[in-house]
């Protein structure tokens, strides 16, 4: 079940799937698709 995952750079919301608890962080600092780059991203919740 991914974390659901908003770029903070260009509003791209899409599903990370980790395998361990990221729920205590607030942001990720993760590869955007669309920037191209390494972005902080907001963790939204859990998708079930």
């Amino acid at each position: 079940m991914p974390w659901k995952v908003k770029c903070n750079s260009c509003g791209t919301q899409w599903e990370l799937g980790v395998s361990f608890d990221i729920g205590k962080q607030k942001v990720i600092y993760q590869y955007c698709s669309v920037c191209k780059k390494n972005t902080f991203n907001e963790i939204l919740g859990y998708e079930d």
